[in-house]
C-alpha cells in the first residue's frame, strides 16, 4: 500500500481523518458542559472544575511513565505488568488523601465553600486518580497486542456511558449529582472498555527487580507527562485560589475552548505530523514538512480560532445564555492562544521525533514556571488579565521551539512562520470581522442577543474564515507541496537528482 505524504494525497487524507476523529472526542464533552452549566450556574461549575484539575495534577505524580517503560520491555512482561499495577495502585491511594486536603484548602482559598453532599461529590471525584492510574496497565497490553480498534474505542464508550449516566440523572432532578457522575463516569466507562472480555488487568504482585529495571524511564517520562498536565491544570488552580468564584468559573469556561484545540492539535500531531516528521532526513525535506504542518494548523485550527474569536459572545450567548456572557472576551483570547498552542504542537513533534526530547522537557519545565509567575499575576485582576497571561505564556513557548527548529527551517523560519501561520489567521480574522461587522456593525458583548440573527452571524463569520483558511490552504499547498528528497516511505521511489 503506497503512503507518499509529499504529494498531498496520502496527507490530506490523513488529515481529514484525524480532524474527524478529534472533532469527535471535542464535541461531546463541550456540548455536555454546555448543558450542565446552563442548568447549575458559574459557582458550581467552578467548584467542578477545580476538583477536576487537582485530581488531573494530582495523577500526574502517581508514575503514570510506568506506562512508557512497559511498552519497551521485551521480556518479563506478566511480572513486570503485575508488578506496575501494584505501584499505580499505591501511588494512587496515596494521592487520594492529599487530593482531600489540598481541595478543601483550594475551595476555602477560593470562596467556593460548598455544602456537606456537595462537598462528598467533590471528593469522589478523586477516585478518578487511582483507577485511570491503573488503567494504564492493562491499556499497555492492549498496545502491546495492537489491539488498536479496542484502544480507540475505550474513551468514546467511556464519554458516551458518562453522558448517558449523567443526563438521565439531570433529568431525575439531580443535575449536581448528574455532574458528579458524569465525572466520574468518564474514567468508570473507559476502565470497563478496556478491561471487559479482553483479559488483559493482571493480578497486583510487587517485584522490586521489575520496578528498579523500569524506573529511570518511567521517572523520566513521568517528569514529561508532570509538564503537560502542569502546562494544562496549573494555571486554572492558581486563577481558582486567587481570582475568586466568578473569575474562575468564566476563566474555566475558556480554557474549555483553549483545550479543544488543544486536543485538536495533539490528533494532528501524534497520527499525522509525528510519523511524516519521522520520515524526513534531509533540510530541505524537514523545511517541506514543517510548511505542510503550518498549512493544516492554519486552515483547521486557525480558521475554527478566528471565527470564534470575531463570535464568542454571540456563540456564548446562544449556548449558555446572559449568566456567561462576561466569559466572552477571555474566551477570544485562549481561542487565540489555542491556535498559538496548536503552532507550537506542529514544533513539538518534530523534536520529540528527531531524538531532542531532553531539550524539549527543559523547554517545558521552564514554560511552566514563566506561566505559573504571569498567571499567579494576572489572577490578582481577573479572568480576562489571567487569559492574557496564557496568550503571552503560549507566545514566548512558540517562539522558544521555533528558535529550537530553527536548522529544521533551512534559515526561513521567519519566512514560513509569517506566510502559513501568521498572514492567514490574520487574514481570516479580517475576514470573519468584516462579515460581522456588515451584519451587526461595531458592536461587542452583547448582553441580550438576539437568537436567530446570532446564529447566522455566528455561522457566517465561521464559514467566512474557514473559506478564507481553505483558499488559502490550497494555495499554497499547490505551490509548496512537491517531491523532496530525503523522504524515507515505504513504496517511494529513488529520488533523482
Amino acid at each position: 500500500m503506497r503512503t507518499d505524504f509529499n504529494r498531498g494525497g496520502g496527507y490530506a487524507r490523513g488529515a481529514a481523518w484525524s480532524v474527524l476523529s478529534g472533532g469527535t472526542s471535542i464535541v461531546l464533552p463541550l456540548a455536555v458542559f454546555v448543558v450542565f452549566a446552563r442548568v447549575l450556574g458559574p459557582e458550581i461549575i467552578a467548584r467542578f472544575a477545580l476538583a477536576v484539575s487537582l485530581a488531573e495534577l494530582l495523577k500526574a505524580c502517581g508514575l503514570p511513565g510506568l506506562y512508557e517503560a512497559l511498552l519497551s520491555r521485551r521480556s518479563g512482561q506478566i511480572r513486570c505488568q503485575a508488578a506496575a499495577l501494584a505501584a499505580f495502585l499505591l501511588s494512587g491511594l496515596l494521592l487520594l488523601p492529599i487530593y482531600g486536603f489540598a481541595l478543601t484548602a483550594l475551595l476555602s482559598m477560593a470562596g467556593l465553600e460548598p455544602g456537606g453532599a456537595e462537598l462528598l461529590l467533590l471528593l469522589l471525584i478523586g477516585l478518578r486518580i487511582p483507577i485511570d492510574l491503573a488503567l494504564l496497565q492493562p491499556q499497555a497490553e492492549l498496545a502491546r497486542r495492537g489491539a488498536y480498534a479496542r484502544l480507540a474505542a475505550r474513551g468514546l464508550v467511556g464519554s458516551l456511558g458518562a453522558t448517558t449516566i449523567g443526563l438521565l440523572i439531570l433529568a431525575a432532578g439531580q443535575p449536581t449529582l448528574g455532574l458528579a457522575a458524569y465525572t466520574l463516569g468518564h474514567s468508570i466507562g473507559s476502565a470497563l472498555a478496556t478491561v471487559l472480555g479482553t483479559g488483559t488487568l493482571r493480578r497486583p504482585r510487587w517485584n522490586g527487580a521489575c520496578l528498579r529495571a523500569m524506573l529511570p524511564e518511567g521517572l523520566a517520562a513521568s517528569a514529561v507527562r508532570f509538564c503537560a498536565a502542569a502546562n494544562n491544570q496549573l494555571d486554572q488552580l492558581l486563577v481558582g485560589a486567587i481570582a475568586g468564584p466568578l473569575p474562575f468559573a468564566l476563566f474555566n469556561l475558556a480554557k474549555r475552548i483553549e483545550s479543544a484545540f488543544g486536543s485538536l492539535s495533539t490528533t494532528l500531531a501524534t497520527s499525522l505530523f509525528q510519523p511524516d516528521f519521522a520520515a524526513r532526513t534531509t533540510v530541505p525535506a524537514r523545511t517541506a514538512g514543517l510548511r505542510q504542518a503550518l498549512t493544516i494548523v492554519s486552515a483547521t485550527c486557525g480558521a475554527l480560532a478566528a471565527g470564534f474569536a470575531v463570535s464568542a459572545d454571540l456563540v456564548i450567548g446562544i449556548m449558555l445564555g446572559p449568566a456567561w456572557i462576561a466569559a466572552a472576551p477571555v474566551a477570544a483570547v485562549l481561542a487565540v492562544s489555542g491556535y498559538g498552542r496548536a503552532i507550537g504542537s506542529v514544533h513539538a513533534a518534530l523534536l520529540s521525533v528527531s531524538g531532542r526530547n531532553g531539550g524539549l522537557f527543559l523547554r517545558f519545565a521552564f514554560m511552566i514556571i514563566i506561566g505559573a509567575v504571569l498567571v499567579a499575576i494576572g489572577a490578582h485582576y481577573g479572568a480576562l488579565a489571567s487569559a492574557v497571561a496564557v496568550a503571552v505564556q503560549i507566545l514566548i513557548g512558540v517562539a522558544m521551539l521555533a528558535v529550537m527548529t530553527r536548522n529544521d527551517a533551512s534559515g526561513l523560519a521567519l519566512q514560513i512562520h509569517t506566510a502559513h501561520a501568521v498572514a492567514p489567521f490574520l487574514t481570516m480574522i479580517a475576514a470573519a470581522a468584516c462579515t460581522r461587522w456588515l451584519v451587526l456593525g461595531f458592536t461587542w458583548n452583547v448582553e441580550q442577543p438576539n437568537i436567530g440573527l446570532s446564529v447566522v452571524v455566528a455561522l457566517a463569520a465561521s464559514t467566512t474564515a474557514a473559506a478564507v483558511g481553505m483558499i488559502v490552504g490550497v494555495a499554497q499547498m499547490r505551490r509548496s507541496w512537491r517531491h523532496i528528497c530525503g523522504v524515507r516511505l515505504a513504496a517511494q521511489p529513488p529520488c533523482r537528482a
